[in-house]
């Protein structure tokens, strides 16, 4: 990527009196060593359709795109020149003349000829060695004409006749023969064609060919080196020292960036399609963007811009600038007696500019060079002129008055006082008072007056072509001269909210809004009775604007709009305002995928560029596309949409990301349109194609395998079923046989039954007297178990009893621990918008949540607050809670200690201390988040052992660790000491801080029954900070119940959530 400096040119108006001069900035871009791969002396360049610029070097030829330079595949060779012609390199070397092919990276040799220059006309390529004109047709090289006498140095091709410059002056070739030569005077070295005249460079002057006769344009002190002319008819050249210059038809100035510090130098120029001004020279390649609308004036201080028929006036803390379009622009001083400056204002009567600084009355004539004094400590200021002979004046006490020549009063505009700002428009004058708007006629006459109430700010409305304008910082309001408001409907596709700082009609039926970060302009149709604005045009800092910020702004008499900021003026020039309408080109500069694993873990890269490769359904695409474009590249879009879908097209700046998940198994094409910042779209279009791999049961041999063993498994039940019933008849016939024989073996059993059921009946008789001994055992057994009974139902009552008891201690233990932990409502009102998410697992808790409001030495409001997960949970984790609580109390209310890492490091002390950890096996401890929030000066520092503190901000969550320590428990070596984090917070942001235990992360759950991991914790913060508070809340509880789902609550959870 390009790390090009953005620097400023500098044009000098150079006069013939000496006089400290001020200089007009316009945008230009040097590029650094580092940007162009290393130190290299350019020589020539050329641009292909797609917009790629190369250029030749000594180090071989580089290509540029708009964001990067690359070296092209061609090594060692001394290249005279350089053209691009349908999409192939045509390259000449001394003794060679080469073709390269971008595409295939090849190439080929055509000619021995030594080409000096190359030139397309009409889509045909020309080029002349040094006695011979040839050209390109159907892949061969064709002699169109030679001469043995004359060493060609240039050429043009025009309509039927090419013209030639060489050794002996000029010749035109037609129909392949010499039918005119002339100019034997002239060297010439190039000629080009601008608005249908040809312009020939010979040593130190440009000369224009009209017919044969040949005239002086313009001519210089030294030689010339080369020359341009760009569309405002401007002269750029190179002279014999390298330095640029420009002739804008009045004067030479040098160019200059750095502030002016710096000369700009170069060797060759060059002019791209899209009118930017390329200056190569030895290790120096900068950029002059000819058409961007605005340039700037560096000056401090400015406090006021006044507008005339042919100058203006422009008055800072220390001095007047006058400006011309003929004359440019120079300083004059303020004399110290009239400094400060508290009242100032100038006007022009058609000779002179009348300029009040302070009480005095000053002349400036357009050829001078200091303020000739006119009046000195007057009581009237005029503001403007009504004829010859009279002003209009604005009197010490703000009343308007109209005066003589001599400024003395003749009389007082009647109904009007208090008058704290004038604004001179097309057709009136607009005299703001306290509450209300008066407009004057220029012969002073009141033509209506708008008394607004007090809660219109007066200094928002400015006039309009047809009434006024009124903003708030979100609205516009149109006012019609009677005083109704109507509200306009701005449409944007900002992603912001417009928030407006200032406006300003610049009665060409445009309204212009300032906004934090970009400068938007309106069209207004005066014939629309619509209330609505839209089809802005968006400018900001890369437009060259020194702010989007302006506090006032002014057309003159040249439709200039001067726009005033506290550093400088930004002036915007809208016959500049030239649509791009040169069709941008579109690439794709990488693409490839993350193949996840089912943790949702990236772990392996395809790249699509360099193979047709596959990807899973599940991988995510990332695609780098670039619009090919040289002139306000950061305003190009790109449009991109999934041909195999029906997804309509969606847009991106260019430089951003595409991001694709979830597409369609099988082949997506993604196609991509390239739109340069007037929104034409680019030439070519770019496709990637992404093959994803559809899962088992949507393949095409799933399908066929699948049919095939429904087949199967229907002939093998066929098979079956015969052959079930074949067996079945057997069966049945064999059970037959069988039955029969069954029923002979019956009548015999019945038989021998009967024997045995005899003398069973004897058996019977014997044990029946054995039974009735077993009976009186079994009731002597009875009633001991009676006894027994009795005891468990005594020992039962007992446990109830002692259970009680400790179910009664355990209540009161959470009531002395709710007592002592701080409560939600007094975080509430500490932090308006905050909430606590408390969830013990059981009844007392190992977590607790601690507050503490406090004033510093400085008397400054101070809010404490901490997380704390103790170890264990129940009542263990709720007797460490206790200690816990005290020792903060004890820090903070007793000891006076407020810095987070200084509590936690006494806490540290004081635990294993009254614990004696170092010599009892005690190890209970806490790991805690610890913040301390300075209301005054809006500072936040924080602390945390083993746990972090995470916020959200700009849409992105930021997580500071704590220490690795917890709090308590055994130690070794040095006391531990706690790191405080600080945070400023002056910059008006909303941030959403959290601070948690683990028990939500470590929450057991889920369709497997993981837990829930830190990764989800995260995500779900992410989602839900923008929300109230109270929504937040709600959405961690609905989140973790329905990601219990049965499981056991598995910890203590604490989540405690505050915007700040």
């Amino acid at each position: 990527m390009k790390t090009s400096i953005p620097y400023i040119t500098i044009f000098f108006y150079l006069f013939i009196i000496p006089f400290s001069s001020f200089s007009q900035i316009q945008k230009t871009e040097k590029f650094e060593v580092n940007d162009f791969l290393g130190e290299r002396n350019f020589i020539s360049a050329t641009q292909a359709d797609n917009l790629i610029i190369y250029f030749n070097t000594d180090k071989g030829i580089l290509s540029y795109d708009g964001s990067d330079f690359k070296e092209v595949g061609i090594k060692n060779k001394s290249i005279n020149a350089l053209q691009v012609y349908q999409n192939q390199l045509f390259i000449a070397t001394n003794n060679l003349l080469l073709l390269y092919s971008p595409k295939s990276d090849s190439l080929a040799e055509i000619s021995t000829d030594a080409i000096v220059q190359f030139e397309i006309f009409n889509d045909e390529l020309w080029m002349i060695s040094k006695n011979s004109l040839f050209k390109w047709s159907d892949g061969n090289l064709n002699e169109i004409y030679t001469s043995n006498s004359d060493a060609f140095n240039t050429f043009k091709v025009s309509n039927n006749i090419t013209i030639i410059g060489h050794s002996n002056g000029i010749s035109l070739i037609e129909d392949n023969k010499e039918i005119s030569s002339f100019g034997s005077f002239l060297k010439p070295t190039k000629i080009i064609e601008y608005d249908s005249s040809i312009y020939i460079l010979s040593e130190n002057a440009i000369f224009q060919l009209n017919d044969e006769k040949i005239v002086r344009d313009f001519s210089s002190n030294s030689a010339i080196m080369d020359f341009i002319i760009d569309d405002f008819g401007k002269t750029w050249f190179l002279n014999i020292n390298k330095a640029l210059r420009v002739n804008d038809l009045m004067n030479v100035n040098p160019a200059f960036y750095e502030n002016g510090t710096k000369q700009i130098t170069g060797n060759k120029l060059f002019n791209d399609k899209e009118s930017n001004l390329w200056v190569l020279g030895q290790n120096n390649l900068t950029k002059i963007s000819q058409n961007n609308a605005f340039s700037k004036l560096l000056i401090d201080d400015v406090l006021e811009i006044f507008t005339g028929e042919t100058s203006n006036i422009i008055i800072s803390n220390n001095q007047i600038i006058y400006y011309s379009a003929l004359t440019g622009l120079r300083k004059i001083q303020i004399n110290s007696s009239d400094k400060p400056l508290d009242n100032y204002h100038a006007f022009y009567n058609g000779e002179d500019w009348i300029i009040t600084l302070n009480e005095n009355i000053y002349k400036l004539s357009g050829d001078k060079r200091s303020l000739q004094l006119v009046k000195k400590d007057n009581l009237f200021y005029p503001t403007a002129y009504i004829d010859e002979n009279t002003f209009l004046a604005k009197s010490q006490n703000n009343n308007l008055f109209t005066v003589n020549k001599d400024f003395e009063p003749i009389s007082k505009i009647v109904n009007l006082s208090s008058v704290n700002n004038l604004i001179h428009t097309n057709n009136s004058i607009v005299a703001y008072s306290d509450n209300s708007i008066n407009r004057l006629s220029y012969e002073g006459v009141m033509m209506n007056s708008i008394v607004f109430p007090d809660s219109i700010k007066i200094n928002n409305i400015i006039p309009a072509k047809e009434g006024f304008w009124y903003h708030t910082l979100s609205d516009v309001f149109k006012v019609n001269y009677k005083g109704d408001f109507t509200k306009i409907n701005i449409k944007t596709d900002l992603t912001t909210e417009l928030r407006i700082l200032n406006t300003f009609d610049d009665f060409e039926n445009n309204l212009w809004i300032s906004t934090p970060d970009k400068l938007l302009r309106f069209p207004v149709n005066p014939n629309k009775e619509e209330s609505i604005l839209e089809n802005f045009t968006e400018y900001n800092k890369n437009d060259f604007l020194i702010s989007t910020y302006f506090k006032s702004a002014k057309k003159d008499s040249t439709s200039l709009l001067w726009f005033t900021h506290d550093n400088g003026i930004s002036i915007y020039n809208p016959l500049k305002e030239i649509p791009n309408l040169v069709p941008p080109s579109v690439s794709v500069k990488n693409a490839f995928a993350y193949e996840l694993d089912n943790f949702n873990n990236p772990y392996d890269t395809t790249y699509f560029l360099e193979n047709q490769e596959k990807i899973s359904s599940n991988a995510i695409v990332i695609i780098e596309p670039s619009v090919i474009s040289h002139f306000n590249c950061d305003k190009a879009t790109i449009g991109y949409k999934n041909l195999s879908t029906s997804q309509a097209e969606r847009r991106i700046r260019n430089g951003e990301k595409i991001i694709l998940t979830d597409l369609n198994d099988g082949l997506n094409t993604i196609n991509f349109i390239g739109y340069n910042s007037n929104g034409i779209e680019s030439a070519n279009q770019a496709n990637i194609n992404i093959y994803v791999i559809p899962p088992i049961w949507k393949r095409n041999w799933f399908y066929l395998t699948s049919i095939i063993s429904v087949f199967l498994l229907g002939f093998v039940g066929y098979r079956t079923v015969i052959s079930i019933k074949n067996n079945r008849a057997r069966d049945l016939e064999e059970e037959l046989h069988k039955g029969l024989e069954d029923l002979e073996k019956k009548s015999h059993l019945q038989v021998l039954k009967a024997e045995r059921l005899k003398q069973l009946n004897e058996l019977i008789t014997s044990q029946k007297s054995e039974l009735e001994k077993k009976n009186k055992q079994i009731e002597s057994q009875k009633y001991e178990l009676s006894l027994t009974n009795q005891q468990i139902k005594k020992q039962k009552d007992l446990l109830e009893e002692t259970s009680s008891k400790l179910t009664s201690s355990i209540n009161y233990a959470k009531r002395i621990q709710n007592a002592l932990m701080s409560t939600e409502v007094e975080i509430k009102k500490a932090f308006e918008k905050s909430f606590v998410y408390f969830m013990p697992r059981d009844m007392v808790s190992g977590d607790f949540f601690w507050f503490n409001q406090v004033k510093n030495e400085k008397g400054e409001d101070l809010l404490i607050l901490a997380a704390v997960d103790c170890t264990g949970h129940g009542v263990p984790g709720a007797i460490v809670s206790v200690v816990g609580m005290n020792l903060l109390n004890n820090i903070t209310k007793l000891k006076k200690v407020y810095d987070p890492g200084q509590i936690l490091t006494d806490m540290n002390h004081d635990i294993i201390h009254d614990l004696r950890q170092n010599e009892t096996q005690v190890n209970d401890g806490m790991d805690m988040t610890l913040i301390t929030y300075n209301k005054t000066t809006k500072q936040l520092y924080f602390a945390g052992a083993k746990n972090p503190l995470m916020y959200i901000e700009d849409n992105e969550l930021i997580r500071i660790k704590g220490d690795k320590h917890a709090i308590g428990g055994q130690q070794r070596g040095d006391d531990r000491i706690f790191t405080t984090h600080q945070l400023d917070l002056t910059d008006g942001k909303e941030r959403t801080f959290y601070l948690f235990s683990d028990g939500y992360q470590d929450q057991f759950g889920g369709e497997k029954g993981f837990k829930y991991l830190v990764g989800n914790f995260k995500k779900l913060l992410l989602r839900i900070h923008d929300k109230d508070v109270l929504d937040q809340k709600t959405i961690l509880h609905e989140e973790i119940e329905e990601w219990k789902s049965g499981y056991p609550q598995t910890d203590d959870i604490l989540v405690i959530g505050l915007k700040l």
